[in-house]
């Protein structure tokens, strides 16, 4: 309820006025929440409200302790303001107008100095709508994200049910803690900007007005793009398997108590993630008490458990959910994961200023990340282009050069612009200014990589003959300059290239797979051999075909492109060798035949399958199967050709595929990670949590 406060206020504090920043109602497990929620009452005057319910009664919980937070603050998550819900399961919280106060109860003020995004989560109260004010189910918990502190007004507003709490647990679970049950993140810099995004991919996977899942959105491009009109990106989120997660929750949350057996059945199947598997990587609390921890434990070891062990826990959880009878509906069938995609698919040609006559997503063969975030995709169909959408889905760039398919891929400079390849052209776009520089190389490059001091490399092939060519100077370069072949010796196929770290703004080595059972090491320097200031080293690999490869501070990830081996090189302080217990073997974690690796955050791998619709991914140490045997299953419509991966700076997992005109994005899958690389190398963040 909202009161007048200015009574007993003075000072600034009567500016309040009961302003309703944020107004919500809490239920449980409802089938038809789109008829319950009080649209048409006015925020200012009455609780709005945040609902669901169980079983097709719609139950509020009552007397829950709903806390309002701050994540984004360069710390732990800061408490502002607590208040209950009432009867109607309603409750509000009243923003003050003067930032920087220090205020009480279900009162909050922003910060003077910084903007920190504001969730709030509900704990315990009556599910059971039966009048018993003693009655508590203290494992009744729920999440949802308001946004910006000093953005809201009386209009926001956020119906808390057990599907939006699993769909805002999926985006921002590399950022909860299971110890506390907040959000937490850095208040500065690219997380800052990536934490403030998270609203816009729940909700592309739920509803935050009707508590319901989300089966489609169709985007529009965003106002001021180069992108044609009549470009629409569609999300298409695993609706069904969120509504399965959220029947299983709700079983837990319809008991009376924490002690009712569904509770009992979560907490002890949703088992915690192995070490260095999430971005907390601390302690987990010594028991679950609450279904954020079990959500928490199901995103990120989402087979919980390996082998057997996971198998059965699986089908524990997957017993919870109720069948046709459960709240939300329709739900998936039993999976052999808990990971949630969103696939991105087009309609609409670039038809750009530039004469585009591609579509805007079609047969993508690379993906790269920039530092807002968003999603660079490297098109190969007849007509290419390259074209690029927000966190959110949106369209914000579609650009064609000479309508040329793109033969490799993409990549983004020290500086942050976009090279693109296309015939025998390697050109340069600046998103800020659309301006686009040509630079003729004069054979077809196969693969695109930046260093960290405004070096561009390509590779090329002739015959059993590749080469590896760098653009000096050409991420500032005000024309085009001439690329200097550094080497002959980089195998037949050189199709997968990374630069090292050795240090901020330093120069270092160019690593390529090489279609041979080798990998190349490009190293500045002269000697026997040297080409253009460099010297090769090719090192060996894979029993086969080098493919897919990946660099971390100090390792090399290499897939076989053949077998589908995975191998890890280290450098002994002599020789690269395989690390201990590598190379790993695809039967255990699904892959088929692997096209590319990225690491995460943690060093993990993942492997996007092209023999298969899956995607695979193994763990740093160990090495473990992180997936399960058949690899994170997805339709067909979803994953078809993988060809390459890309984990961006939220944990979001994206997969390029080439049988399809889509993008598939594995939400909060990964540890979050600094990107673009190469602007990490340059500043020092190369391949770590932003």
């Amino acid at each position: 309820m909202i009161r007048n406060y200015s009574a007993r206020l003075s000072g600034s504090k009567r500016a309040l006025i009961a302003l309703l920043a944020s107004s919500a109602v809490v239920m449980v497990g409802c089938s038809s929440m789109s008829t319950t929620a009080p649209l048409s009452a006015n925020p200012l005057s009455t609780p709005a409200a945040l609902s669901g319910k169980i079983h097709g009664g719609n139950q509020p919980v009552v007397g829950a302790t709903v806390t309002l937070w701050y994540a984004g603050q360069s710390g732990p998550a800061v408490l502002a303001a607590t208040t209950t819900t009432d009867s109607g399961g309603f409750f509000g919280f009243s923003k003050d107008p003067v930032n920087g106060n220090t205020d009480t109860g279900n009162q909050f003020s922003c910060p003077s100095n910084s903007d920190p995004l504001v969730y709030v989560v509900s704990r315990g109260g009556n599910t059971q709508n039966n009048g018993i004010a003693t009655q508590s189910n203290s494992a009744a918990a729920f999440i949802a994200i308001y946004g910006d502190c000093r953005e809201l007004t009386a209009s926001n507003f956020v119906y808390m049910s057990e599907v939006t709490t699993a769909a805002t647990m999926a985006a921002a679970v590399q950022f909860f803690d299971p110890n506390t049950d907040t959000l937490r993140a850095d208040g500065t810099g690219q997380q800052k900007i990536v934490v403030d995004q998270l609203s816009s991919t729940i909700a592309l996977l739920a509803n935050s007005t009707t508590g319901l899942a989300v089966s489609t959105t169709n985007i529009a491009p965003i106002g001021g793009t180069n992108v044609a009109s009549g470009v629409t990106v569609t999300a298409v989120p695993e609706a069904g398997k969120l509504n399965l997660i959220g029947n299983i929750i709700s079983a837990c949350i319809n008991g009376a108590t924490s002690a009712n057996a569904a509770c009992n059945t979560l907490f002890a199947s949703a088992v915690p993630a192995q070490a260095n598997t999430t971005s907390l990587n601390g302690s987990y609390p010594s028991t679950t008490t609450d279904t954020l921890q079990a959500l928490y434990y199901m995103f990120t070891n989402p087979t919980n458990g390996q082998g057997s062990t996971g198998t059965t826990n699986l089908a524990a959880l997957y017993s919870l959910a109720g069948g046709v009878g459960a709240p939300y509906q329709p739900a998936a069938s039993q999976p052999t994961d808990w990971t949630l995609a969103v696939a991105y698919i087009s309609s609409g040609t670039c038809g750009t200023p530039t004469g585009g006559t591609g579509d805007f997503i079609n047969a993508p063969v690379d993906i790269n990340i920039d530092g807002h975030d968003d999603v660079w995709i490297a098109n190969s169909q007849t007509g290419g282009n390259l074209s690029a959408i927000s966190q959110a889905g949106a369209p914000i760039a579609c650009v064609n050069f000479d309508a040329g398919a793109s033969n490799d891929g993409a990549v983004l400079d020290s500086t942050g612009k976009i090279w693109f390849s296309a015939g025998t052209t390697m050109y340069r776009y600046n998103q800020d200014t659309r301006a686009t520089l040509a630079f003729p190389v004069g054979v077809s490059p196969l693969a695109i990589t930046a260093d960290g001091v405004g070096n561009v490399y390509f590779s090329s092939a002739s015959g059993s003959v590749g080469s590896l060519y760098q653009i000096p100077g050409a991420a500032t370069a005000v024309a085009a300059v001439a690329p200097i072949q550094i080497s002959n010796q980089v195998g037949p196929n050189p199709i997968r290239m990374m630069p090292s770290y050795k240090g901020p703004a330093v120069l270092g080595d160019i690593w390529l797979s090489t279609g041979s059972t080798s990998v190349a090491q490009v190293t500045a320097g002269t000697g026997p051999g040297s080409m253009g200031g460099f010297v090769t080293n090719l090192i060996p690999a894979v029993s086969e075909s080098s493919y897919g490869l990946a660099v971390s501070r100090s390792s090399i990830f290499v897939a076989d492109g053949i077998n589908g081996d995975i191998n890890q090189l280290v450098f002994n302080g002599t020789n690269w060798v395989s690390a201990s217990g590598w190379p790993f073997t695809s039967t255990a974690a699904g892959i088929s035949g692997p096209t590319d690796i990225s690491i995460d955050g943690r060093g993990n791998t993942w492997i996007p399958n092209s023999g298969s619709a899956s995607l695979s991914e193994i763990s740093l140490f160990g090495p473990n199967a992180l997936s399960p045997a058949t690899g994170y299953m997805k339709p067909t419509s979803d994953l078809n050709a993988s060809l390459a991966t890309a984990v961006d700076q939220a944990g979001n997992v994206w997969v390029a595929g080439s049988g399809n005109h889509f993008i598939t994005e594995f939400v909060g899958a990964g540890v979050p990670i600094y990107q673009p690389f190469a602007v990490g190398i340059a500043n020092g963040r190369f391949q770590q949590i932003p």
